[in-house]
């Protein structure tokens, strides 16, 4: 439950986004949300999100990520629900206004490689492509043979809601069908998507653009605001230039560099594009938002702004840190109650969790050194005979003890493997089990993708079960059980 300094913090916000952002930034969001929404029928909970957005009570809570495949690693899962479930709080506590949670999608985002890739079931799945520029405009006909084949793999549930969903993918542009995509696995929440790669949008945020192409005020306040961060041993993940804008065209997304005239203006602002510096003042800069969830990494880089804010004169949001978690399947918690342990146990390295179960099952490794000791006596004794009845045939002696010692070894090690093999079920349960919770010794939720949990690939069950457990509030690691 959201505690009363949180509540305090959110009420100072609900003040200050009032007054500051007009009813007139709020017809604009609408109108350009109204033509996002209009090729899909939205269910009743986003039909009256939409609605109350228009009204001057209502606020937002947002968190942003990337276009990927597939939803991309867990994390992603994690954050538009912990949007969603910190504004039905929000609504519970604040009843005479209304909050609903946003998923800003990153849209012009250029790094394609870091993102046309997903693993599901043990195989790296790639999105082949040659085209260039933002994701969000790239045409999806290089994305099918993946997709198919991928349908290839839920071929045994052809009734699955998988099917359906992949088909949303196919819709270009890629932010389209990535729109629609997670539309279809949040809509049941009231969840709000937006692409700001909209023209009506850039255009209303002209004086951030204009602010950034004809001085360096985001810039300096930026670089004084690292800086301070800096001097007390903080992260500072981002790098402001003296350009925070790159101009943006099919299969094209290029830095600005300020050192030619520049022939931009309010009209054709959409041929903008902000960089990670300006888009989180964008973002503020349309939406009536309170606060904005994100990683470790991201609260880290707003960190670097309020200054920049400040130069704006735009309110700056609550920044809070996204729930996290690591998710498991039913029989997995079953199987770790069955080897006699706590799930927090696969959290410790594999290898000594291995030796743990031998200890707790009983198992001994046998005391060698007896026949070891028996061995060495044996040798210096044989040793001594054959010196001192025939000194000829001591290099012979010594060779096939030598030879009868190497076969010895080789025993011990067929008899250990022998005696630990009515154990071996169990040990390679312990490897996949630690695989799925820490792969490859990485954290969980950001290599694995939601569908290694829906081999029937229903998903939106799967994240209905997450939402049911995942506590916005809890700062630890938590555990997410699905069926």
């Amino acid at each position: 439950m959201i505690d009363a300094a949180l509540l305090a913090q959110f009420e100072q916000q609900i003040q200050l986004k009032a007054k500051h952002f007009s009813s007139l930034s709020r017809e604009v969001l609408t109108d350009a949300l109204a033509v996002q929404y209009q090729d899909i029928q939205p269910n009743q909970n986003v039909a009256d999100n939409l609605l109350k957005l228009s009204k001057a009570n209502t606020f937002t809570v947002t968190t942003g990520h990337q276009l990927c495949l597939m939803t991309g690693p867990l994390y992603f899962i994690y954050k538009i629900l912990h949007v969603i479930k910190l504004s039905e709080e929000l609504n519970r506590a604040f009843v005479n206004q209304h909050f609903v949670p946003v998923y800003w999608m990153a849209s012009e985002d250029h790094d394609f490689e870091e993102i046309r890739s997903f693993l599901l079931f043990g195989q790296k799945w790639t999105w082949e492509s040659e085209q260039k520029g933002a994701v969000g405009r790239f045409d999806t006909s290089d994305l099918a043979p993946l997709l198919a084949e991928l349908r290839q793999k839920f071929q045994n549930q052809p009734d699955s809601e998988i099917h359906r969903i992949l088909e949303k993918l196919k819709t270009a542009p890629y932010a389209k069908g990535f729109f629609e995509f997670v539309n279809e696995l949040f809509s049941a929440y009231g969840l709000i998507i937006i692409d700001a790669d909209n023209p009506q949008l850039k255009e209303s945020a002209w004086s951030i653009w204009e602010k950034d192409l004809h001085t360096n005020d985001i810039h300096e306040a930026v670089i004084k605001q690292t800086n301070e961060l800096k001097e007390k041993g903080l992260s500072t993940p981002i790098e402001s230039k003296a350009s925070n804008l790159f101009f943006i065209d099919r299969q094209k997304r290029e830095r600005i560099e300020k050192n030619h005239p520049l022939d931009f203006n309010k009209e054709n602002s959409a041929q903008l594009s902000p960089n990670v510096v300006l888009r989180p003042l964008y973002q503020e800069w349309i939406l009536p938002n309170l606060a904005y969830i994100g990683g470790p990494s991201e609260i880290a880089y707003w960190q670097q702004l309020p200054l920049a804010f400040e130069v704006l004169q735009l309110p700056y949001p609550l920044t809070l840190k996204r729930a996290g978690g690591i998710l498991l399947q039913n029989r997995d918690q079953e199987l770790i109650k069955n080897l006699g342990f706590e799930k927090n146990d696969f959290l410790s390295d594999k290898a000594a969790l291995k030796d743990r179960y031998l200890q707790q099952v009983g198992d001994q490794v046998p005391n060698y050194s007896q026949l070891d000791e028996f061995w060495s006596g044996y040798k210096s004794s044989f040793k001594k005979i054959a010196t001192e009845q025939l000194p000829q045939e001591t290099r012979m002696v010594e060779a096939e003890l030598t030879r009868i010692q190497k076969q010895l070894v080789v025993l011990e090690q067929r008899f250990e493997k022998a005696r630990k093999a009515k154990y071996d079920k169990a040990l390679k349960q312990i490897d996949q089990l630690s695989e799925k919770i820490q792969p490859k010794g990485q954290l969980q939720e950001r290599s694995l993708n939601i569908l290694n949990f829906c081999p029937d690939g229903q998903l939106t069950s799967r994240i209905e079960q997450i939402y049911c457990q995942l506590d916005p509030y809890c700062e630890e690691k938590q555990w997410f059980v699905v069926s």
